[in-house]
């Protein structure tokens, strides 16, 4: 299992990297333009090459072209950064799986991004994805049982492609990602803020505090003592 943090802002990602167990970043071009309108003001490859300096693991991009040249045209500056690291998300649609096949039969690690039903996660393993990408919570939305949509794509691709993984997206709080994983994705991405959260309970808090005043006690004690 990998967890990944979902997030093109440098300083987010660093962080994150920094301090919680992540394996990779996920990006979008919805998360460039949220990085450009925080105040970061760089181009797609200027932060592609920040991400693989601050975090040691993959990164995920994902070219927009409207084209199968295009996108593959796009897909090749992001490679030529780190073909060992960098993951190319493709759009799950005829241009993104035409461009896809050619990619992957150059070498290229490829997910398909959007991937919202059992038939196009067929289809992506049969293109040579390494990962399927579902939306979790966009699936709920539009009234689809996200986890059973999950769970059927990874038994699915169990039985059929097992080297091709499902990362699941599009995850907004803790209780998503457990649901999530336990559905069977392999993998998880999510905001930065939403990784902090896994970490915290009342319970937990609540714990730690009475060992503190129980750890003071005991020091009291033995300084009485002696």
């Amino acid at each position: 299992m990998a967890l990944y943090v979902d997030s093109a802002l440098l300083d987010e990602v660093a962080g994150a990297c920094e301090a919680l167990p992540i394996q990779g970043v996920t990006t979008n071009p919805s998360l460039l333009l949220a990085a450009i309108e925080r105040g970061q003001r760089l181009g797609d490859v200027d932060v592609l090459r920040e991400l693989l300096r601050v975090c040691t693991g993959r990164v995920f991009m994902q070219p927009s072209a409207d084209t199968v040249e295009g996108l593959r045209a796009a897909a090749e500056r992001y490679l030529a950064q780190d073909p060992a690291r960098v993951v190319l998300k493709l759009p799950m649609t005829a241009l993104g799986v035409q461009a896809g096949l050619a990619l992957h039969a150059a070498g290229a690690s490829v997910a398909f991004t959007a991937t919202y039903t059992l038939a196009q996660a067929y289809l992506a393993a049969m293109t040579g994805a390494q990962w399927v990408i579902p939306y979790f919570c966009r699936l709920r939305r539009v009234g689809a049982d996200a986890s059973e949509r999950i769970s059927g794509m990874a038994g699915l691709l169990a039985r059929q492609q097992p080297d091709t993984r499902v990362l699941a997206a599009s995850l907004k709080s803790p209780a998503d990602v457990v649901e999530a994983t336990v559905a069977g994705a392999h993998d998880v991405t999510a905001p930065p803020e939403v990784i902090r959260a896994l970490v915290h309970d009342p319970l937990s808090e609540q714990a730690v505090a009475q060992f503190t005043r129980d750890w003071e006690r005991a020091g009291s004690a033995l300084a009485q003592g002696g």
